[in-house]
C-alpha cells in the first residue's frame, strides 16, 4: 500500500518505508511540502530485484499551489530493502504513469511510460536490471498506439491488450476525454476513434475475453483480411458505466455503446471498477461495491449484489477468483465472494 503521503506499507510484513525521505529534497523551502500523485509497480523477481516501483510527486508551495513535478524511480529487493534509482523532472502535472514489460527484436525490455498533462508521451527505457534509464525520443517505434501529438488533457486511466495482428490502447483523461486506439503489428498504421465524456474518467479497461478474430476474405485480390472484436469498459466519475463493442475489420476502427449498467450512477461518485469471476465490480465514493454479471451478458446487467464498505473506495485489485482488495479512505479490506 502507498498512500499520499509516500508511506509505502508492506502489509503481510507489516513493514512501512517512508519514500519522502529516500528522495533527497532536504532543500524544501520554508513552508512547502510534497505529496505523492501516482505509481505503479512492476515485478522483477530477480536475486537483487523483487520489483520496481516507479512514483510521480508535486511539490506545494506555502499557498499550497503545485510549483514543481517530478519522477522518482525505486528498486525494492527480496528482503524488501527499497532503494532510490532515479529521479526526473517533469514540465507539467503528472496524473498516471505505467511501468511495461513488451518484447521487442527478441528481446524483454522494460518500460517507463510517463504521461504529461497537455503534453506528448515520454518514454523511459530502464536499463541494468532497472538501476539505470535511457530516454527515448519520441516513443512511436516501441508505442505507436500510445503516442498522440498533444494529450487532451491529464491522463488519468489507461488500458492495453494485444493479440498477434493487433495492438490496442485506450488512454481515459480528467476532461472526460476517451481516446481508442488500435496499430497493425506489422504496418505501424494507428487507427484511432475519440468520444467525450461528462466528468473526469475514473474506470477504462479491456474485458479480458471474449475475442473475436474472424479471419476471411476481402474483396481485392482475395487477401485474407481480420476482423477483431473488443469490449471496453468505460466511465467518468458521474457515470453510468458503459460496456463499449470495440470493431476492427478491413482497416476502419468502430465502437458502440452496447451497454449500460443499472443503477451504476445512482451511489456517488463511481471511483473503480474490476472484473472478478467474470463479474464486474465498481466501486463508489459512497463506500458501496455494486457488483453486475457478465459483461458479455446482454441480456442481463442490473446490480446482482452490494457490499457495503463504510468509507470511500479508492481503488480495488482482484486478488484471486473470490477475493477482492479494496482500498478506502479507511484503510485495506478483504472482500470475499463466496457467491460468485
Amino acid at each position: 500500500l502507498l498512500n499520499v503521503y509516500g508511506r509505502l506499507h508492506f502489509v503481510e510484513e507489516n513493514k512501512i518505508v517512508c519514500l519522502s525521505k529516500l528522495l533527497g529534497e532536504k532543500a524544501l523551502k520554508s513552508g512547502h511540502s510534497i505529496e505523492l500523485c501516482c505509481a505503479d509497480v512492476l515485478a522483477q523477481n530477480t536475486a537483487s530485484s523483487l520489483a520496481v516501483l516507479a512514483t510521480f510527486w508535486v511539490e506545494l508551495n506555502e499557498h499550497f499551489c503545485p510549483c514543481r513535478h517530478f519522477g522518482a524511480l525505486f528498486k525494492i529487493s527480496p528482503t524488501l530493502h527499497v532503494e532510490l534509482t532515479n529521479k526526473l523532472e517533469a514540465l507539467a502535472p503528472v496524473a498516471h504513469c505505467r511501468l511495461l514489460e513488451r518484447v521487442i527484436s527478441s528481446a524483454e525490455n522494460k518500460y517507463w511510460l510517463i504521461f504529461e498533462a497537455g503534453k506528448s508521451l515520454s518514454v523511459y527505457k530502464l536499463e541494468k536490471d532497472c538501476d539505470d534509464m535511457t530516454v527515448l525520443e519520441g516513443g512511436f517505434d516501441e508505442f505507436p498506439e500510445v503516442c498522440l501529438d498533444e494529450f487532451a488533457g491529464a491522463v488519468t486511466r489507461s488500458a492495453m491488450i494485444s493479440s498477434p495482428k493487433l495492438k490496442w490502447c485506450a488512454l481515459g483523461f480528467d476532461t472526460g476525454r476517451v481516446v481508442l486506439s488500435v496499430v497493425d503489428v506489422e504496418s505501424k498504421i494507428v487507427h484511432r476513434k475519440l468520444i467525450k465524456f461528462s466528468g473526469p474518467v475514473s474506470v477504462v479497461m479491456f474485458v479480458p475475453e471474449p475475442l473475436m478474430q474472424t479471419p476471411g476474405l476481402s474483396d481485392v485480390g482475395e487477401v485474407e483480411s481480420t476482423l477483431e472484436e473488443r469490449f471496453l469498459v468505460v466511465s467518468s466519475t458521474l457515470g453510468p458505466v458503459a460496456i463499449w463493442r470495440c470493431l476492427f475489420e478491413d482497416g476502419t476502427l468502430s465502437w458502440n455503446n452496447e451497454i449500460l449498467l443499472s443503477q451504476s450512477e445512482q451511489f456517488d461518485s463511481i471511483t473503480s471498477a474490476c472484473i472478478i469471476s467474470g463479474n464486474i465490480a465498481v466501486g463508489t465514493y459512497s463506500g458501496k461495491i455494486l457488483f453486475y454479471t457478465s459483461p458479455c451478458d446482454f441480456v442481463s446487467h442490473e446490480i446482482a449484489s452490494i457490499t457495503q464498505i463504510h468509507s470511500p473506495i479508492v481503488n480495488m485489485k482482484v486478488l484471486d477468483e473470490k477475493t477482492l482488495c479494496v482500498l478506502s479512505t479507511a484503510g485495506l479490506h478483504t472482500v470475499k465472494r463466496s457467491d460468485l
